[in-house]
């Protein structure tokens, strides 16, 4: 969906909220030695009651737009630490990587924060993965560094995400705060494969420090079987992409006995799973709802009141329709007019020049001269140009027999070098 084709309201984030309208879905990552699954990327999702299933892309700068971008924080790290919870209890030994924006990891507490909500959900810090993009790191390596060795003391991992795109000298990073590093995209995958350990590339020096300081190495995109080859032979440890499987809601990846999709998969509409279903928006890295009392949740006249203040109504599809016409009539009246196409004059022919007549005109300005305009042009520094009359007869005199022009060399006295 086009993110053109819809409109949101500062109301609808709210009613996201309290009807559990947003959800996260879980991609599997595989260990390319054992190809064996070894933990899952979380992702939100927005299952919008009219527009369907939008992906973070179409919502997350609205989000953040509006002031809301911490509650969604705070859900995704509910969401995906009780799904950590969740295949705990199964046994199942994965980890739970997260993505987190630069200023919510630099913020003031977080670590300490985040701590206490593990616990919370008794999740094993080491089964929790941050990935922060590379561009943060690059722009404020200082303080992102400073933050990340908070977050790694608590025993949380990092990786960085992002793939070499954008240069960061990892050798300045002392101690080291990165556990994995993310190589995101077929393009830039394949670019890894091309090149190998030995190439000059960005990507390719990614790969040779992950393999030198024993950091995991994972292709983030792989989408089909000429991807996947090789992986292991260019410093990749794992792997994740829709050739092993899409991102699925929690209870699907439970269910999944590992069979890998090879690119097999349907991108239909996911159903919201989250921690507590009445759990309203949780601000970031708050303890989970079972750890405190519940809110009570809004009334209908109360939502009302509020959609009524953001000044929002509910778009129906006859609205859309009503709307779709007026825009139609108004371009057709002030559509432009195509005016004809005037009619096409001839030009005015030249009146016939004596060619004698010409001659005496060039010899009187000749004449008329000055010396100095004499000596300029091409001919030999200091020499006159010859009279006009005088290279016309010339001209005559060796014209041949049937009265041609004879063609001969240019020299330096004829003006052309």
């Amino acid at each position: 969906m086009s993110d053109r084709s819809f409109r949101l309201a500062p109301s609808d984030i709210d009613q996201a909220f309290q009807r559990n309208e947003f959800c996260v879905v879980f991609q599997p990552k595989v260990d390319l030695a054992s190809q064996r699954m070894t933990g899952a990327e979380v992702f939100v999702r927005w299952q919008h009651p009219q527009y369907g299933l939008l992906p973070p892309g179409l919502f997350l700068d609205f989000v953040e737009a509006n002031g809301r971008m911490a509650d969604m924080t705070g859900f995704v790290f509910h969401a995906a630490l009780d799904g950590a919870r969740r295949w705990k209890s199964l046994g199942r030994e994965w980890s739970v990587s997260i993505n987190v924006a630069p200023g919510t990891v630099t913020s003031p507490g977080f670590a300490e924060g985040l701590e206490r909500l593990m616990q919370d959900y008794g999740v094993d810090p080491k089964h929790v993965i941050l990935e922060v993009p590379e561009r943060a790191v690059a722009q404020e390596p200082d303080e992102m560094c400073e933050a990340l060795l908070q977050v790694r003391a608590i025993g949380v991992h990092v990786a960085l995400d992002g793939g070499g795109i954008v240069p960061v000298d990892l050798s300045k990073f002392v101690p080291m705060p990165f556990t994995s590093i993310k190589v995101g995209g077929p393009a830039s995958i394949r670019l890894a494969q091309r090149l190998g350990l030995k190439g000059k590339g960005a990507i390719a020096a990614r790969l040779r420090y992950a393999r030198q300081y024993s950091l995991e190495a994972v292709a983030v995109g792989a989408e089909e079987e000429a991807t996947m080859a090789g992986l292991a032979d260019v410093g990749f440890t794992a792997a994740q992409g829709i050739w092993i499987q899409k991102p699925l809601p929690l209870e699907e990846l439970l269910a999944w006995n590992g069979t890998w999709a090879r690119g097999n998969v349907a991108m239909d509409i996911v159903m919201p799973v989250a921690p507590k279903a009445n759990a309203g928006p949780a601000r970031a890295l708050e303890r989970p709802a079972h750890a405190q009392a519940s809110a009570m949740a809004p009334t209908p006249a109360a939502v009302q009141a509020h959609a009524a203040a953001e000044g929002a109504t509910p778009v129906t599809k006859e609205d859309m329709q009503k709307a779709l016409e007026a825009v139609r009539a108004k371009r057709a009246a002030s559509a432009v007019t195509l005016q004809a196409k005037p009619e096409h004059k001839a030009p005015t022919p030249m009146a016939a020049v004596d060619a004698s007549e010409l001659e005496d005109i060039l010899e009187d300005e000749e004449v008329q001269a000055p010396p100095a305009v004499k000596q300029q042009g091409f001919g030999i520094p200091g020499d006159a140009c010859p009279p006009m009359k005088s290279l016309v007869q010339r001209r005559v005199a060796k014209a041949g027999a049937d009265g041609a022009p004879q063609s001969r060399k240019s020299t330096a006295q004829d003006g052309f070098v």
